[in-house]
Parts: C-alpha cells; sequence; structure tokens
C-alpha cells in the first residue's frame, strides 16, 4: 500500500516577508524643538535676537537633512540620533549666538525724510519693500511734496531728483542683516515697524508701490493720480482710488492677503486686478447715467460675486467663473470703469 502524501497549501507557498522600511524619526523630533523654540519665544524666555540667530543659520538644515537621507533612513535610532543632535545644536546656538556676534541687527530705528514742494508741477513716486504697517495718504502740509515717517530695521535709501518734473524712491535694501519675512514674526514684541508717507495733493502723480510684509493702508483718494502700480507683499492691504478729470490705469497685484479696493464717486478709471493668494473686494460707485462699469473676470479658485444691476455678457461656470459683466448704461456713461481681473486663489466680490 502505498503512502498517501497530505501537500497543505502553506507547504506550496513561498512567503514573502517584506520588511517594512524604517521610518526616521528625524522629522518627528525636528517639528518638537520647532515647536519649542516658538513657545519659549511666546512666553518671553528669548528674544527676537535669539531667533535671528536660527535664522541666519539655515543653511545647516540642508546639511542635516542630506545626512537624514544618508543614515537616517536605515535604522529609526539613527534618525532619531540626528533629529535630537538638531535640535540640541539649534537650541545652543539659539541661547548663545547674541554673544557671539550671530544675532541679526534687529534694532528698530527711526528716521524722517522730507522733500519741499519747490517748483514741482508732477512727480514721481517709488516706494519699495517697506516692511511694517505702510500708510500712504493726501499731505496736510502745502510747503511739501513728499514726508515719510519710518520705523524700520536694517538700511533704506532715499533718493530724489529733478526739479519741475520730481522723482522721490525710498526702498528698503537686503543689507544681509538676515532680516526676511521668516524673522519679521519674532519682531511683534519689538518697537512696531512702520511707513507713514504723505504725498502732496497739488502735484500730479506716478505712484509705484512694492509692499513688503505687513498690513497698507492706502488712502490715495485726495491724490491727483496719473497713474498707480502696486505689488502687494504679505498681509491684507487697502486701497482708496480717486476720481480725477482724466481717465487713468490702475494696476494692483495681489500677494498673500485680503484686498479691498474703493473706488470714488464719478471716478473713470481702468482698473486690472491680478489676484495672489486672498478675497478680493472691490466697492464701486452707483451706477446712474453718468457712471457706467464693466468687469472682465478669469477667475482662478474662488467666485465672483456681483451686484444686481450687473448683466452677463459671456462666460460660463466652471472651476471659479469667467466672464464679461455689464451695468446697462456703461456704453452711453460719461464715466467708464473697466475692471480687469485674473483670479488667483480667492474670490471675487463686487459690491
Amino acid at each position: 500500500m502505498s503512502a498517501i502524501q497530505m501537500n497543505h497549501p502553506a507547504d506550496n507557498q513561498d512567503v514573502n516577508v517584506k520588511a517594512r522600511p524604517y521610518r526616521s524619526l528625524f522629522w518627528p523630533i525636528v517639528l518638537i524643538g520647532v515647536g519649542l523654540m516658538w513657545l519659549l519665544n511666546n512666553v518671553g524666555l528669548i528674544s527676537a535676537a535669539n531667533i535671528s540667530v536660527v535664522f541666519r543659520l539655515w543653511p545647516l538644515v540642508l546639511i542635516v537633512m542630506g545626512f537624514d537621507l544618508l543614515f537616517g533612513r536605515k535604522s529609526p535610532a539613527v534618525g532619531a540620533m540626528i533629529g535630537i543632535i538638531t535640535v540640541f545644536v539649534f537650541i545652543g546656538l539659539m541661547l548663545v549666538g547674541p554673544a557671539l556676534g550671530l544675532a541679526a541687527n534687529l534694532d528698530v530705528q527711526s528716521a524722517s525724510y522730507s522733500e519741499p514742494l519747490g517748483d514741482a508741477s508732477s512727480a514721481q513716486i517709488e516706494l519699495d519693500g517697506a516692511m511694517g504697517a505702510l500708510t500712504v495718504s493726501a499731505s496736510e502740509d502745502s510747503s511739501n511734496l513728499f514726508d515719510a515717517s519710518l520705523n524700520y530695521v536694517g538700511e533704506v535709501e532715499y533718493e530724489t531728483s529733478g526739479q519741475s518734473e520730481r522723482v522721490i524712491s525710498l526702498r528698503q535694501t537686503d543689507d544681509n542683516s538676515g532680516i526676511s519675512f521668516f524673522t519679521f514674526n519674532w519682531l511683534a514684541d519689538e518697537e512696531p515697524l512702520s511707513w507713514d508717507v504723505s504725498l502732496s495733493p497739488d502735484v500730479p502723480m506716478d505712484l509705484d508701490i512694492n509692499g513688503g510684509v505687513g498690513s497698507s493702508r492706502l488712502d490715495l483718494s485726495d491724490i491727483q493720480l496719473q497713474s498707480l502700480n502696486v505689488n502687494s507683499g504679505v498681509g491684507q492691504m487697502t486701497v482708496n482710488l480717486p476720481a480725477m478729470a482724466d481717465s487713468y490705469n490702475a494696476t494692483i497685484n495681489s500677494g498673500t492677503g485680503q484686498i479691498d479696493i474703493s473706488i470714488a464717486d464719478n471716478a473713470a478709471l481702468d482698473l486690472d486686478v491680478n489676484g495672489g493668494v486672498g478675497q478680493v473686494s472691490i466697492d464701486v460707485p452707483e451706477t446712474n447715467g453718468s457712471v457706467g462699469i464693466r468687469l472682465e473676470a478669469q477667475s482662478g479658485i474662488g467666485n465672483v460675486s456681483v451686484p444686481g444691476d450687473f448683466r452677463r455678457l459671456s462666460g460660463d461656470d466652471g472651476m471659479g467663473e469667467n466672464g464679461v459683466w455689464e451695468t446697462e448704461n456703461f456704453d452711453s456713461a460719461e464715466r467708464q470703469i473697466t475692471i480687469d481681473y485674473s483670479g488667483g486663489i480667492g474670490g471675487l466680490n463686487i459690491r
């Protein structure tokens, strides 16, 4: 009698046990360290000077990431060790760095600049890279063309040229002090940073404003505006646009943050708005026999909201909304406002 051999499925199958890849503990430990430094700053145990040391030495992070990729993925213990050493090194440098001269120049300085009106018949004004709250408005001093009062860190440059056609430039410069968007938030407990700029309402002006970090309030309602170009940075921005005898062009390129634009009654202008990240709201005048409004919108991620008296001429709904809207009196209106909107992330609200 032949023996009957029983075959079990488990005996005939190759059991492939895949080793789970090691997960490095480097990043969890680093995140704990970052949170610890943030907490120490919030409770006042370390200053902005200490934090600035960390940001000046940020290239060390790339070096440590390289070590983690080479060795940390082979063993959780190695990744944990790299993370712990990294946190201790950065905390140590953060604490002793100011004494070693590694801290950025975070001293808040004050300065004032003035330009007499003189024989100026026109002006081109450039404001570039303000770090802190930026305010621009009409001056109450009829003898000056330009006034600026600053609380700032780092370095600023002020230049002026021309007699009748005046050119004025005020800009934040990079002096390798380590001041940047990343260190700006750590200055919250220091003296507030600000640019307060006053412009003569008696001279036609072309304005070129490049935002930095911080909120901006541009009250241009009493300025003789010939043209406006704004590149916003990071922070909320409010813009009041004037009504001039002649139509003018205004371009606003959004960065990160909400933008609120208000157009004066009886204004006539071509407004180009390029959205970044954040809601854009535009307050328009009431439409009547003399003022008509046309909107051309190419929305990114976000909706377009218009008043009830805007009729849609073209476009359809998709991701965002693209189309053309007009008030019924646009073609016959003496004062025309055209708005060309290219959206980013965030909606457009015409109200």
